[in-house]
């Protein structure tokens, strides 16, 4: 017994001629026969006597009507609820952050992705920039933070900001900083990230092109440790500008001039996926909000992390 039977059935019933009801569902009179045959022989059992006055319900045919109705609406309801849940669900997007969610303005792309894209519901997750490719491959993530550039044939890639990154040193560390090389640089004690970050990589190919070595006393799996660290007088690292100034502000920490780098903040997300709706609107909210806020807007970076 299938739905489509059943429904058929109750068509016949209610326009009591063939006919009708084979226009009524926008079928052949023949298939409709064919599926009102198939119902009956199912159920083992005459549903309709057929007179020249049409199609007329037989006693267990009306007895099976009542049946049928309950079902058919049974099924419109859950139909319903089926739809309903799925609006209020909405569909779910998974924004990967590789570094603060005040420094990537995630407040800001949540509210204007609720004002204009209410049906698109974001998750925020930890990532790496190392790993945002592959974290996109598996599904992990559908939208990701990145450093630098992503060349990868499957991925597409966005630059949304150019961020410059510099050298700090405890103030307490070097007294005339004018005096301080690249190799005296790689001497003093470095607070070191691994996980290949970006920063690091980049300040160490300037490194490695001048056949020097840094000291790495400390090594570090996040932003909040460096911080901490280097406010602390342990060690040299490196740091994104708007981290770096409010540090020199208070006198713990100077900015190393020559050690100044800039690299791309940018997303990325799968291309099998570019063309979804909700990707995309979440690909816009983030261009758009690095695009009309100002860079100097003071955003808070008392809680970040190095990702």
């Amino acid at each position: 017994m299938e739905l489509y039977q059943l429904q058929s059935f109750v068509v016949i019933a209610q326009t009591q001629n063939l006919t009708r009801a084979a226009k009524t569902l926008n079928l052949s009179q023949s298939a409709l026969s064919s599926q009102l045959k198939a119902l009956e022989e199912d159920l083992g059992m005459v549903l309709f006597k057929r007179g020249a006055r049409g199609m007329r319900l037989t006693l267990q045919g009306e007895q099976i009507l009542e049946h049928a109705t309950t079902v058919l609406a049974s099924v419109r309801e859950l139909r319903e609820q089926a739809q309903s849940l799925h609006h209020q669900a909405g569909e779910m997007v998974t924004l990967g952050l590789n570094a603060s969610p005040a420094f990537l303005r995630i407040a800001d792309i949540s509210r204007r992705l609720g004002q204009l894209h209410g049906e698109v519901r974001p998750v925020f997750q930890i990532s790496q920039t190392i790993n945002t490719a592959q974290m996109l491959r598996d599904g992990q993530i559908d939208v990701g933070f990145c450093y630098g550039r992503m060349n990868e044939g499957d991925i597409v890639h966005q630059v949304v900001a150019q961020v410059r990154v510099c050298v700090v040193v405890p103030t307490r560390m070097v007294a005339d900083m004018s005096q301080l090389d690249w190799t005296g640089l790689a001497d003093l004690p470095w607070i070191w990230v691994g996980n290949d970050c970006p920063f690091y990589t980049m300040l160490m190919e300037r490194l490695e092109h001048q056949q020097l070595m840094p000291h790495r006393r400390i090594i570090a799996v996040d932003e909040q440790i460096v911080r901490e660290l280097v406010a602390d007088g342990q060690g040299v690292a490196m740091m994104r500008e708007d981290e770096a100034l409010p540090l020199v502000k208070r006198g713990r920490v100077q900015i190393w001039e020559p050690g100044w780098l800039t690299l791309p903040l940018g997303i990325a997300w799968s291309s099998k996926n570019a063309s979804q709706s909700r990707i995309r609107a979440v690909v816009d909210m983030v261009q758009q909000v690095w695009q009309t806020v100002d860079e100097g807007s003071g955003h808070s970076q008392e809680n970040p992390y190095w990702l």
